[in-house]
């Protein structure tokens, strides 16, 4: 009976630290559904504005092509911003959404969306590559972000 209390403290810690740790992966795991759902949602508005830009370039109003351009180039700019924040999630996440914020500035330069792919590219605007040769992914760039020194602070761990 006395060794069974003595267990008792211990078990109830790791039973406090399992469900503390449940509910904060629950709470990613919101996190990152919200913003897939987000995503979807822009990217439904961006293919709409997409659709209305292909109708107004066949005709002769170039005042309002420029004006619905402008609108999906601000859905495609929020759309990566929302998937490369879902992806930071993924990846560990980031401290808080300040802390993203902060990062996404220094970063947004990095990436481009050229027709209607995202694209990682060198500040001389060059696609950059990963060490197998191929195009370098958000993905690909997102882990070499976890591991650069001045982007690593950002994370999580």
């Amino acid at each position: 009976m006395q060794s069974e209390k003595n267990q008792d403290p211990d078990q109830l810690d790791y039973k406090t630290l399992l469900a503390n740790a449940k509910q904060a992966l629950k709470l990613e795991y919101h996190k990152s559904a919200a913003l897939a759902s987000q995503l979807q949602t822009i990217k439904t508005q961006l293919e709409q504005v997409q659709a209305e830009n292909k109708t107004l370039r066949e005709s002769a109003y170039e005042d309002v092509v420029k004006h619905f351009e402008a609108r999906t180039q601000a859905a495609e700019a929020l759309a990566l911003k929302t998937e490369v924040h879902q992806r930071f999630l993924e990846a560990n996440g980031c401290k808080d959404d300040e802390s993203f914020d902060t990062l996404w500035d220094s970063i947004k330069n990095k990436i481009q969306i050229q027709d209607g792919e995202v694209r990682i590219v060198a500040q001389n605007g060059t696609p950059k590559f990963t060490l197998t040769g191929s195009m370098m992914t958000l993905r690909d760039f997102i882990q070499s972000l976890k591991k650069d020194p001045i982007s690593e602070k950002f994370f999580l761990s």
